[in-house]
């Protein structure tokens, strides 16, 4: 009989060792680490207009494997000198934790402003985009992009640096949830080819993960 506390205490520490490996295995984490994938493809329909293809990769978990996975379509148009409006769509597939997965279909509606300031450019892009997720709850949110660009030489190459803050306002939440900013450098290789690449930070106060580092490439092929 004296020995019933001792099992009993050992009973009770080999249970909350146990809750401790499940809740550590199964919580949601803040922070990642991530490289994102981007590729655009315009097919001219005309001088003003163009069919976009789109395709976008982005390996997490701090660098181990894919979760986010999106590929797509839209028309862009040019409105006069400075405006151009972007409606699109995007089926995507996601996985940013072992325990989450998800797809949705997203429909966006994006018009960016865009100003030469002597040898600077300004740029401002808002998105209206509307998630219909698998599963629920589907969701609209607004994104807002400001972006400063400047010619840069390095040695003998000529680049375009670029930095730019966005936030983004979600409808559930009703609430601005995230900001990212953004700096890179950009190369038009040629008229057919330009590439990117860039450094994103970004603070979430509602996503798992939302906190984040990421490395970014953009590829966009002109046709």
């Amino acid at each position: 009989m004296a020995c019933q506390p001792t099992r009993a205490l050992l009973s009770l520490s080999l249970a909350a060792l146990a809750f401790g490996t499940t809740y550590g295995q199964t919580s949601r984490p803040r922070d990642d680490a991530q490289l994102w994938n981007d590729v655009q493809v315009a097919v001219p329909l005309s001088k003003k207009v163009d069919l976009m293809l789109l395709g976008v990769v982005r390996v997490g978990r701090n660098f181990a494997r894919p979760v986010n996975e999106r590929i797509g379509a839209g028309v862009s148009f040019r409105v006069g000198k400075h405006l151009t409006l972007f409606p699109f769509y995007l089926h995507g597939a996601s996985q940013p934790t072992s325990a989450s997965h998800s797809t949705e279909e997203r429909i966006t509606l994006e018009a960016t402003a865009r100003f030469p300031l002597g040898r600077f450019a300004f740029s401002d892009r808002n998105r209206v985009e509307y998630h219909i997720r698998d599963p629920r709850p589907n969701f609209t949110e607004y994104r807002n992009r400001m972006q400063l660009e400047h010619p840069l030489k390095i040695g003998e190459f000529e680049l375009q640096g670029f930095i730019a803050d966005e936030v983004f306002y979600d409808s559930i939440a009703r609430a601005w949830i995230r900001n990212r900013i953004y700096a890179g450098i950009e190369k038009k290789v040629n008229r057919h080819f330009t590439f990117s690449l860039y450094y994103a930070r970004q603070n979430d106060s509602y996503s798992h993960p939302g906190d984040l580092h990421a490395i970014g490439t953009s590829f966009k092929f002109h046709l």
